[in-house]
């Protein structure tokens, strides 16, 4: 038996064709899908409340979904779709990424155009449009500050675009480095490199070099044997993941700082080498832009028996991939007996503190960045932190840097609730041991009814994961 598992919190039905990819914004409150029916719908969850919630509009009706759901001391909980996005591209949506500040939406689709949207009013708006790629567009990245949008497509392109006062988007630089179609793109989190994955097998690493972006490293060699499907950092930008259709997740490191340890995981080996880039690196596992010096520490195999569609490495330092056997898997590193130690103890948290009856509505208020929860309390109030929120209290403020202002009925006192940022704030919940051996922590066969396209961390409520399959639905687990 597992020391951690994933446990199904609810089943999302609505697209009418496969999903393709599911993003959370910035603050884990919002989740948005996109599939091969041309449509985006953006999913939340309620507590406590009877009747559908007030619904944030998109170009269409919305649909209120009743999903499947769990429910637990903070009384039920209801997922439903609070938009639909539509009437834009016409063909398959392939991927979606969020703006950092949540307000807006960038949706990649077969039709070889970008469009982007934002919220004004209560209404999803497209407000742009990038083109120039000649065919599908694969993937779509907004950098951390929300300057810079990174495209990459069937073309074997990668495009960087600029955003401009009045909602325009420039093009500033167009790669041609791959030979084959380019499947991912996805920023460090410190903005100032791009990694881009392809069906030539490998990765490229890109930096700006004040005139334009050059690649300033080629992942390959000693790296996948055939296409690289999806990438991902680590959260503190020190260590990337990639999965393949070799059937092997590769973690890398700068300088292979760090490949003595865990050089074993499960029933794989390590692969240790120079990946070609450049020499010099400074061992200490921190990337400078220019010299990346990426090199391949851990190789996991034998855990997924057909491709591997993507991973996703999250705030508490776990990976999550999904493949085209249906399958989902977790991998952490060290030993996960202490990990199911702490996330008993964060369950037992929560269960220990007080909640209030709760009345709650949504609304969109004017100016407001995101729906803002009007709670109406009875009893005792306490600030909790829930898997997607939902703490005490009136939601009067939103934080600019990423906080919830709180306040107490009765009370003039304010306090900070979770905000996003990529961190939960409350518990700090980590679970991995760095320097220890990586391994297979769960896997939930059967996890979709084909297969898993995506999965994808919340960034602000970590124990929470999605996932999206050609089976058209999206589901949401709870790492217990």
């Amino acid at each position: 038996m597992d020391c951690v598992s994933l446990e199904l919190v609810a089943s999302l039905p609505g697209h009418e064709d496969r999903v393709w990819s599911v993003a959370w914004s910035p603050r884990g409150d919002l989740l948005a899908s996109c599939s091969g029916d041309k449509t985006v719908r953006i999913w939340t969850r309620r507590f406590g409340a009877t009747g559908p919630p007030a619904a944030i509009t998109g170009n269409s009706d919305v649909n209120h979904i009743q999903s499947t759901g769990s429910t637990n001391a903070s009384g039920a909980q209801q997922w439903y779709c609070c938009a639909i996005l539509d009437q834009c591209h016409s063909r398959t949506i392939r991927n979606i990424a969020w703006s950092p500040n949540g307000r807006a939406l960038a949706t990649a689709s077969f039709d070889a155009t970008v469009a982007i949207w934002e919220l004004s009013g209560g209404v999803w708006e497209q407000v742009a449009e990038l083109e120039g790629h000649e065919n599908e567009v694969k993937c779509v990245a907004w950098n951390p500050d929300g300057r810079l949008i990174a495209t990459c497509g069937r073309d074997r392109s990668v495009w960087i675009w600029e955003s401009l006062p009045g909602r325009e988007f420039e093009c500033v630089d167009v790669k041609q480095g791959h030979t084959q179609d380019v499947k991912a793109v996805r920023w460090h989190p410190g903005g100032e490199l791009l990694v881009s994955a392809s069906y030539d097998d490998t990765i490229k690493l890109w930096n700006y070099d004040g005139d334009e972006w050059v690649c300033s490293q080629t992942l390959g060699g000693c790296g996948h044997t055939s296409t690289v499907w999806d990438v991902s950092w680590a959260p503190d930008g020190r260590r990337l993941a990639s999965c393949s259709d070799d059937l092997t997740i590769k973690l890398w490191e700068s300088g292979a700082a760090g490949a003595g340890a865990g050089a074993e995981a499960g029933r794989s080996s390590a692969v240790s080498g120079d990946s070609g880039g450049h020499d010099g690196g400074d061992g200490g596992g921190g990337l400078v832009p220019s010299r990346p010096d990426l090199r391949c520490a851990t190789t996991l195999s034998g855990y997924h028996q057909r491709t591997i569609f993507s991973l996703d490495w999250g705030p508490t330092g776990l990976i999550a991939s999904g493949d085209g056997d249906d399958c989902i898997c977790v991998f952490g590193q060290g030993d996960p007996e202490l990990a199911r130690v702490a996330l008993r103890a964060s369950e037992e948290e929560e269960k220990q503190v007080p909640v209030a009856t709760t009345t709650t509505t949504v609304s969109w208020d004017d100016g407001a960045e995101r729906p803002v929860v009007h709670q109406q309390q009875q009893g005792k109030v306490e600030l909790k932190d829930q898997d997607m929120g939902g703490g005490a209290g009136d939601i009067t403020d939103v934080d600019p840097d990423g906080g919830v202002r709180v306040k107490c009925p009765g009370s003039d006192a304010e306090v900070s609730a979770l905000g996003g940022g990529g961190k939960e704030r409350l518990n700090g919940l980590s679970l991995g041991q760095e320097g220890q051996s990586w391994g297979l922590w769960t896997r939930m066969v059967g996890a979709h009814d084909a297969d898993v396209n995506c999965v994808r961390w919340n960034p602000a409520h970590p124990r929470l994961l999605a996932s999206c399959s050609d089976d058209k639905l999206v589901k949401l687990w709870r790492l217990r």
